[in-house]
């Protein structure tokens, strides 16, 4: 299993409308092919340094040919929107992972 996940910052005062976002929008349209599935958003603490909050959002994909089939054709439809409603009120990576069963 690929789990795929997208660390975003964002500025605080903007918390409530990036999480309606991403349950109301961000993740239908990164799941309505059914190749990504699984989605979980988070909350992510860590240094209180840094102004701002951030979470991650994940999702799992079986194989990573599909993630890169998703990331061809889906996922410009995607992230395009979200950048151009929080413009430079959000930065994000990405990371790419295998789960390990024991």
């Amino acid at each position: 299993m690929i789990v795929f996940n997208t660390t975003f910052h964002i500025d605080e005062s903007l918390q409530e409308e990036f999480i309606e976002y991403m349950l109301q929008t961000f993740i239908p349209m990164s799941t309505k092919s059914g190749i990504l599935t699984s989605a979980r958003l988070a909350r992510v603490f860590g240094n209180d340094v840094d102004e701002g909050l951030s979470f991650a959002m994940e999702f799992h994909v079986s194989n990573i040919d599909l993630l890169e089939k998703w990331n061809r054709e889906e996922s410009n439809e995607v992230y395009s929107p979200l950048m151009e409603k929080f413009k430079e009120k959000l930065v994000g990576f990405s990371t790419v992972m295998q789960t390990i069963d024991y």
